[in-house]
């Protein structure tokens, strides 16, 4: 067992340094191709066009300073809204995932609503969501779920279909009811289901509030962005992505984590 771990903290130490390296890589060429005058003329490497990562690491600096410039209240307003919108929309699609997956003739009577409200393109319906809620926090926290609902519901349905028949017998025959069987058996089963969806309910939850707040908003990291189009400033709109993807890379490592705590008996997060 012990040297089982070492194995794992050995190999872990690895992929970072490696994770390392390449950023390294990426980021020492992206610096380096910018500043030769020949490079920048004749190739897309213009530094007007992808900034520098001097420039935007400056830019990270001047923001997370305190001030009129500060990024933190946009920031907070985009993570505020992407928070409401991932719980709301991880909850009603767990439920409403759970809630068919056990009653077939519910799946068959809402099936065609739900296919066709997945089939539409999101995006068209932030500038509705947008007229109907305003520009304030609601039509941002309804974008974030719209997006986030649909993946956790077929996921959780899936999970909840998916639960052996042969585990249900067994637990009947050990006496077990069939409030036990689901709160045992089934909600765990759709559980697992449901968290190997969240990684990319994060992604489309900070995406539906960015687009939402390109749409409509005064402030937010969508409106720093479309700010930062509309000025042709490059270096502002890579510090806004940078920012976003630090989020959503910190949202799932936490997501990952809560994970292990509550699925400690799968096989993948067994010791």
């Amino acid at each position: 067992m012990r040297l089982d771990r070492r194995a794992a903290i050995a190999r872990r130490v690895r992929v970072t340094l490696w994770q390392v390296l390449i950023l390294a890589v990426i980021l020492g060429a992206w610096e380096t191709l910018t500043r030769i005058p020949w490079f920048t003329q004749n190739t897309l490497f213009d530094p007007f066009f992808i900034s520098q990562p001097s420039r935007v690491a400056v830019r990270l600096w001047e923001w997370l300073q305190p001030g009129p410039r500060s990024v933190w209240p946009h920031l907070w307003l985009t993570l505020q809204a992407t928070l409401i919108g991932l719980a709301v929309g991880v909850g009603s699609g767990f439920l409403v995932g759970m809630t068919l997956s056990r009653s077939r003739f519910l799946a068959d009577v809402f099936n065609p609503y739900i296919v066709a409200f997945n089939s539409m393109p999101r995006i068209a319906f932030v500038p509705l969501i947008t007229m109907f809620f305003g520009l304030g926090l609601a039509s941002k926290v309804v974008t974030s779920w719209f997006v986030v609902f649909f993946l956790v519901f077929f996921n959780t349905y899936k999970g909840g279909r998916s639960v052996e028949r042969e585990l249900v017998d067994f637990c009947r025959t050990l006496g077990g009811s069939p409030r036990q069987i689901l709160w045992r058996v089934r909600v765990p089963t759709a559980a697992a289901w449901t968290f190997a969806a969240l990684p990319n309910a994060i992604s489309f939850a900070l995406i539906g509030v960015v687009l939402a707040e390109f749409v409509g908003s005064t402030t937010g990291m969508g409106y720093l962005m479309i700010t930062a189009l509309a000025t042709l400033n490059a270096t502002d709109m890579f510090a806004a992505v940078t920012l976003l993807s630090l989020v959503g890379i910190a949202l799932v490592y936490c997501v990952t984590w809560l994970e292990r705590r509550l699925l400690h008996w799968a096989p993948e997060f067994r010791e």
